[in-house]
């Protein structure tokens, strides 16, 4: 897996609609550092981010993915809590 520095998650501008599903074959356009090729080796080890199958195609909740990708954060001198 990348190190953390080369993993971002986008997030939309303000005012601008959050989705609530985002589906696998757009999810490496929101986890920048991610491929869909990673996302899918994941699903198939049951590892990863919690995904949900909606008419046999797989989708992530935006939510949860800032979640996953933010719940281990290491903290360093140079930043603040």
């Amino acid at each position: 897996m990348r190190t953390p520095k080369e993993i971002q998650v986008i997030q939309p501008p303000d005012g601008k609609f959050k989705p609530l599903f985002v589906s696998a074959g757009h999810v490496d356009k929101l986890i920048l550092g991610v491929s869909k090729k990673t996302f899918s080796n994941w699903r198939s080890a049951k590892t990863g981010p919690k995904f949900y199958m909606v008419g046999g195609k797989p989708y992530y909740k935006f939510d949860e993915l800032e979640d996953y990708f933010g719940a281990n954060p290491v903290m360093t001198s140079g930043v603040e809590s």
